[in-house]
């Protein structure tokens, strides 16, 4: 295992891995046939150049970034740890930036990277369970980084009719080619500008049922059992 492990670290095995990854990425989305439910919402934004905020749980990466429009510009929240830079490349090969940090390591940097990209009028997209879960509960990141941007949470979900869903903490779905799958946009979700404890839970709150019922709609609509929420950490409420 170790001299496989001194392998995969090598910087050419992983730009090799990244851009496979990638390659299947679009594969298996180009081979899709895809239904877009809601796409009234993301597109009200994109069609007047307007930012927001979107989400998607973290198990469902490999569905939402290889659809997302190639001519609308987007930096994904990514973690700094090893699987964050490998990721990071991964959706660089798909036309997206990316902004550092996760909603537990350097929460403060990413931030103040995420609000400053709003800011100038882009688009951000947060997995706001990752990196690390628990699965489908949001952190309260988001909601600060909204709020302070003046800009809506776009919630959205997707599924495949067929794919395999790994053992991992969120349950990563790992999409298969020739199928059908939908993507489920859901309304945008209004933030208030008052960010005092109260408020934010219950901007996580909207922003995590949201999320779980569009999951569990995509689920459903391709015939799966709906993907279960990994019981609340304690502290999910005061995370940042």
């Amino acid at each position: 295992m170790r001299p496989l492990k001194k392998v995969l670290r090598r910087t050419e095995i992983k730009a090799f891995l990244c851009r496979v990854a990638s390659l299947y990425m679009r594969f298996a989305s180009w081979t899709t046939r895809w239904e877009i439910v809601g796409a009234e919402h993301p597109r009200q934004h994109w069609d007047n150049g307007r930012p927001f905020l979107g989400c998607f749980w973290h198990g469902r990466m490999m569905l939402v970034a290889p659809t997302w429009p190639r001519e609308i510009p987007v930096d994904v929240l990514i973690s700094r740890h090893g699987d964050g830079r490998f990721i990071s490349t991964v959706i660089g090969h798909l036309g997206m930036g990316t902004i550092e940090g996760s909603t537990s390591r350097g929460a403060v940097t990413a931030l103040r990277g995420v609000i400053r990209t709003l800011r100038a009028g882009r688009i951000v997209a947060i997995t706001p369970d990752g990196p690390r879960g628990p699965r489908m509960r949001a952190a309260g990141g988001l909601v600060l980084a909204a709020a302070a941007a003046r800009v809506p949470v776009i919630p959205v979900s997707a599924a495949m009719r067929h794919c395999r869903v790994l053992g991992s903490w969120d349950r990563f779905i790992l999409p298969l080619p020739f199928g059908r799958g939908v993507i489920v946009w859901g309304e945008p979700i209004l933030l208030p500008a008052d960010t005092d404890q109260d408020a934010i839970e219950a901007g996580r709150l909207a922003i995590e049922d949201a999320l779980n019922r569009l999951s569990e709609e995509a689920d459903r609509r391709m015939g799966h059992v709906p993907i279960a929420p990994a019981p609340p950490a304690p502290d999910t409420k005061t995370a940042p």
